[in-house]
């Protein structure tokens, strides 16, 4: 993986009420940093969804999205601790072939690691949203919002809209993808098993055990039913227990 440091060197920061300038400009390239399941319920207008399983994809996507890895003559990497030196070999060919890039995440995390990425393959404009699409959503009221869909957040809320209000989405225990109505309607819906975006990859073995999971959730409310993480009776502590009583009773 290439060099990602984002103690170094990061992006610059795009507040929420600036962020629809530069979106909006034909010349900005947005790119979402999350995951598909993410991305496949939101995302803001008109930006470019990598298809990512996890970020550890997100730097090989990029040599390929701007063919960094064929171009290295043309596109000479820069040095994240030695950026003024490299600056200056770089190329006028350079500067006019790398787009200027705007980035976003659901908290902003994401997006350091990722600006730091970009920068030290030799982007010279990249941009984050500040505080992420959650801040975004607090801030910025729907009818100005370039943003459509909804925000998957790692909580028991699965979904937020605009002013962070509770979203539509449920999850899917079995893989802890957001799951619609629509898709709870589907026949490889099972609640606490699978659903349309697990069923196919999950086995009959695995499929089986989580309905016995299910089964003791439902009995007992937690996973493994009341006496879960105690060590089992014995007989001798049974015995014992039998005792103790009796000699209390005489």
């Amino acid at each position: 993986m290439p060099t990602i440091s984002p103690i170094e060197r990061v992006g610059k920061y795009v507040g929420p009420k600036e962020w629809n300038s530069l979106i909006s400009d034909p010349d900005t390239v947005v790119i979402d940093v999350r995951n598909n399941y993410e991305t496949r319920i939101g995302k803001f207008k008109g930006a470019v969804d990598p298809c990512t399983t996890s970020f550890r994809e997100f730097p090989s996507w990029v040599e390929e999205r701007f063919e960094l890895m064929r171009t290295d003559a043309e596109y000479p990497k820069v040095d994240v601790n030695h950026s003024d030196q490299s600056g200056e070999k770089e190329t006028e060919s350079t500067k006019q072939q790398l787009p200027r890039i705007a980035m976003y995440c659901t908290g902003g995390i994401r997006c350091e690691k990722a600006s730091s990425l970009l920068l030290s393959q030799g982007f010279k404009e990249v941009y984050h949203l500040e505080g992420g699409i959650l801040k975004y959503l607090e801030e910025i009221p729907e009818k100005q919002s370039l943003w459509e869909g909804e925000c998957f957040v790692f909580d028991k809320r699965v979904s937020v809209e605009h002013g962070l209000a509770q979203g539509n989405f449920k999850l899917c225990y079995g893989c802890k993808q957001p799951v619609s109505d629509a898709d709870m309607e589907s026949p490889e819906y099972e609640y606490g098993v699978s659903c349309p975006y697990c069923f196919a990859q999950k086995s009959e073995e695995e499929k089986e055990r989580a309905r016995a999971r299910q089964k003791q959730f439902q009995r007992w409310g937690i996973i493994g039913g009341p006496d879960k993480g105690r060590r089992p009776k014995l007989e001798s502590d049974v015995s014992s227990s039998n005792q103790s009583q009796l000699s209390k009773s005489i």
